[in-house]
């Protein structure tokens, strides 16, 4: 996700107002709010919180004179209009991801985001290198927070259910058609709820958790490609090769030597003494009584 604060405000002052929001702007709520509406969304008066709009979004909002709340103002393509009314879409990695668009936060933590804020605003304002990445690294931070509240959500939506069962079926032991089916969905339907909810298609989330484990294998264990292959469920090696060379951009192999600092071993052929050569053997030693 590329995004670029281009000012960090703190606002005091009473004030009600109808606009469309100009840039992609992250704001936390401590005090002062009346409400804060937009389309088929409503955050109601005394509400504190983290929230995020995007751009173009027509609001409106009124604060009364206790108001304090803080807005991030970024420059960023990779963030849109959801197409639910309370929540927003974020693009990673070329996939896009949908958050809340605004996330109570009760009082007894207000005082630590306080200061982080303050802290985000202190780096803004003297723009060194290292203060405005101080700055982006505090606004991802906030994403992560509303990444992490999504979780409760998530558990419990068919899609979550869906992701719980590929978790578990590390082997593909059943289809992804099957595994829906225990979902109570038909595959259509829930690959078009897995999809807007994570990004990616049921499939594509498989493979790469999949290839995620292998990873984890190669990175933490001293087992080979064949036997990491087998643990997942991968009857050719082929497959298993290519897979995991599409995710990492290298091969099985490849990944061993590089972090485990060495190639991996050969398994050993087993071998007979009838396959010596006459002249690799000294017979001296396997019979004393030869001179």
């Amino acid at each position: 996700m590329k995004l670029q604060v281009q000012h960090i405000v703190v606002c005091r002052h009473a004030q009600e107002t109808a606009y469309t929001v100009p840039c992609p702007t992250i704001f936390f709520t401590f005090a002062g709010l009346e409400f804060h509406e937009s389309p088929g969304f409503l955050i109601g008066p005394g509400a504190t919180g983290l929230g995020i709009t995007p751009q173009n979004l027509p609001i409106h909002f009124r604060f009364n004179e206790k108001r304090e709340n803080y807005a991030i103002l970024c420059k960023s393509d990779d963030v849109r209009i959801s197409t639910t009314s309370d929540r927003t879409d974020i693009r990673y990695a070329g996939e896009w991801l949908s958050v809340p668009m605004f996330i109570p936060i009760d009082s007894g933590r207000l005082d630590g985001w306080r200061l982080e804020l303050e802290h985000m605003r202190a780096s803004f304002l003297m723009p060194t290198a290292r203060n405005r990445l101080r700055a982006e690294l505090g606004v991802l931070n906030m994403l992560r927070h509303m990444l992490d509240e999504n979780k409760t959500t998530t558990s419990i939506s068919p899609a979550g259910r869906l992701k719980n069962l590929i978790d578990n079926d590390l082997t593909e032991t059943h289809s992804t058609d099957a595994l829906s089916a225990q979902c109570g969905y038909s595959p259509d339907h829930l690959r078009l709820l897995f999809t807007k909810e994570f990004g990616t298609t049921p499939k594509q989330y498989r493979i790469r958790r999949r290839m995620a484990e292998a990873m984890e294998w190669i990175t933490g264990s001293h087992l080979t490609t064949k036997e990491i292959a087998w643990r997942l469920g991968f009857s050719q090696m082929s497959h298993f090769s290519a897979a995991f060379k599409a995710t990492h951009g290298q091969t099985p192999s490849d990944a061993i030597r590089r972090f485990r600092g060495t190639k991996e071993p050969r398994p050993l052929q087993p071998t007979s003494p009838l396959s010596h050569r006459k002249e690799d053997i000294d017979w001296r030693s396997c019979c004393p009584e030869i001179k």
